[in-house]
Formats: structure tokens, C-alpha cells, sequence
């Protein structure tokens, strides 16, 4: 199958696919003895001879990721001219390792190795913002104004350094330091720490996206999983979002009687009634029990009473008998 020819020089672990296409443009990659220096350009891995500066590529292997607690004293290269120990070293010999990335000679913790160039390219590229954890041991404590200076930016030697976090984890004589940086500068905290006046002494990269060093002793490597070059590769797993918290309702005042005429005490009783109210207040009252009373009320006055229950009405003497006062 065709492909582009810096995404075959990058599955083969030549090169990642930035460097595939500088190469390319440079005039170092052949295909069947022509020299290609367009970029774009197809081959077939499988069936078309490839070269890099006259050396044939091999078709892509399967892709291999690891992960190495790098110590002291060994170099981030696969060859070190001045025949330093590399941490190729500590490895198994796979066709196309690399290491992604670098750690200086002094500096330990965590470093990818792969043949996959492009994962490469994902994983080292600022543009994905795939954080990376340092501890470091600096000299003295610094205080909160320097931590500040530290989160906003320092300009060393013309390039701006910042970090995205930064926190003190010990404080004593010296302080140890956590800082979390999506960038890969050369020497970006020993150049940065040093410009704030609190150089480094001791450094190690405890983290890289979702990888910790936990569990992994200096000189120790593991594969990784399916689903942490899946963390790696998605910016998801890479970065975290925070989410600012929605702001708090201001409770609503309570409400205050209508503007009366003073002297008016209907005002202060319509208040003091609104706030013995209670939901039982509301509640519809039975119109049938009331009809029923009414009509009970009414029947009753229209009733007419019995013959012995007959009273003569005041002022008038009953019937048969002489008023009092006259014989």
C-alpha cells in the first residue's frame, strides 16, 4: 500500500515526521535509486526501495512503546561520540528505538522509547500540550513572589520560560519543587530556576502525561499499556481542563409592606399577618360543606314550629288572658 514517504520514515523509526520531511527536502531519501526531494511523494514500504543517506529503510516493525526510569550518568542518544553509556543500554535491541525526547546526563526519571515516529512527533510537540512533572532540588526557599514569577514567565537569554504549575513540597535548608511544563526547551528548568536565583541541584522527571514513576526503580523499565498510549496520544489524556465553579446566588431580601399613610396600623397587621401565613392558609376550602351548612342554616330559619312550640310575638298579651294592670 502507498503511502507518503515521512509517514513510512517515521513508522520505521528513522525519524520522527517533522525530521522525515526535513530529510526529504534536503535531498537524503531515494526511491528505486531517485533521489525525492518532494514532499507528499508516494511509496510502497512493502515492495519499493527506500533509502536514507544510501542506508535501506526496513519495512515498519511492529510498533513498540516503553517506558525507562532513567538514571544518572547515562545519555538520552542511540550513539554518544564520546562513547558515554547511552540508555539504549538499558533496553532491549529493538530495530527503530529511539528515545522521545531528552534527559541531560544528571538528570533522571522518565523516558519514552519507541520506533513509532509519529507517536513520537505527538507526544514531543508543544502544540499537544502533553504535561511533564519535575522535582527539583533548588538552593534555598523560595517565596511566594518568586513561585509567581515562576507561573507568569522569565525571559533567559532572549526565550521566554514559564511553567504552567509550580508548588513547594519541602522547604528546610534547601526546598524541593514540583513543576509542570507542556514545553520541551533545552535545559528549560535549570535554565529557568537559576534565572529566579535558586539554582538546581538535583532533578528528576517524575511524570509525563498520565505516566508516573511509581513503582519503577532507576534502570527499570515496563511496556506500556493500550490504554496509556491511548492517554498519550489523546489530548485528553494529556491535559486536564478545570472548570471554574458557577458563581453563588445572592439570596433574595425579603419582601417589605406597601408604603402606608403614617399613623396607618393596617400596615404593620398585613406584615405581621404575611409572615404567621402558613401553607395550610392556602389550602381551598370545601365549597360542598359550606353549600351544605348554608342550606342547613336556611332550612331552619324557614322551618315553622310545632302547635305547642307557638309563642306570641313581645309586646302583645296571649289570647284569653286581660293584660296585667286591668281587672
Amino acid at each position: 500500500m502507498e503511502e507518503r514517504l515521512q509517514k513510512i520514515l517515521a513508522r520505521a523509526g528513522v525519524a520522527s515526521r517533522r525530521a522525515a520531511e526535513t530529510a526529504i527536502t534536503q535531498g537524503r531519501v531515494s526511491v528505486n535509486g531517485h533521489t525525492v526531494t518532494e514532499l507528499g511523494t508516494k511509496a510502497d514500504a512493502a515492495r519499493d526501495d527506500i533509502r536514507v543517506d544510501g542506508a535501506r529503510v526496513q519495512a515498519p516493525a511492529a510498533p513498540v512503546y516503553l517506558l525507562l526510569n532513567k538514571p544518572k550518568g547515562y545519555v538520552s542518544t542511540r550513539q554518544d561520540p564520546q562513547r558515554r553509556p547511552t540508555v539504549m543500554e538499558l533496553v532491549p535491541a529493538v530495530a527503530g528505538l529511539f528515545p522521545v525526547g531528552r534527559l541531560d546526563i544528571t538528570t533522571e526519571g522518565l523516558l519514552l522509547l519507541t520506533n513509532d515516529g509519529a507517536f513520537a512527533e505527538r507526544v514531543t510537540h508543544p502544540r499537544y500540550e502533553v504535561p511533564r512533572v519535575y522535582h527539583a532540588k533548588v538552593h534555598k526557599v523560595p517565596d511566594a513572589e518568586t513561585l509567581e514569577r515562576l507561573r507568569r514567565g522569565v525571559r533567559v537569554e532572549g526565550e521566554q520560560l514559564t511553567v504552567d504549575r509550580v508548588r513547594v513540597l519541602e522547604a528546610e535548608n534547601n526546598a524541593w519543587l514540583e513543576l509542570t511544563l507542556h514545553e520541551g526547551k533545552k535545559h528549560e528548568v535549570r535554565r529557568l530556576l537559576e534565572a529566579v536565583g535558586h539554582p538546581v541541584s538535583k532533578l528528576r522527571r517524575v511524570g509525563i502525561g498520565p505516566l508516573s514513576s511509581r513503582g519503577l526503580k532507576p534502570g527499570e523499565f515496563r511496556s506500556l499499556t493500550p490504554s496509556e498510549v491511548k492517554g498519550l496520544i489523546d489530548p485528553k489524556g494529556g491535559h486536564v481542563k478545570t472548570v471554574a465553579p458557577a458563581p453563588a446566588r445572592r439570596p433574595h431580601p425579603p419582601r417589605r409592606p406597601p408604603n402606608r399613610p403614617p399613623g396607618d396600623k393596617s400596615a404593620s397587621r398585613d406584615h405581621r399577618a404575611s409572615r404567621e401565613r402558613r401553607p395550610s392558609d392556602h389550602r381551598p376550602s370545601d365549597h360542598r360543606s359550606s353549600d351544605k351548612r348554608s342550606s342547613d342554616k336556611r332550612s331552619s330559619d324557614n322551618r315553622r314550629p310545632a302547635a305547642g312550640d307557638r309563642r306570641p310575638p313581645r309586646g302583645r298579651p296571649p289570647r284569653g288572658r286581660p293584660p296585667r294592670g286591668r281587672t
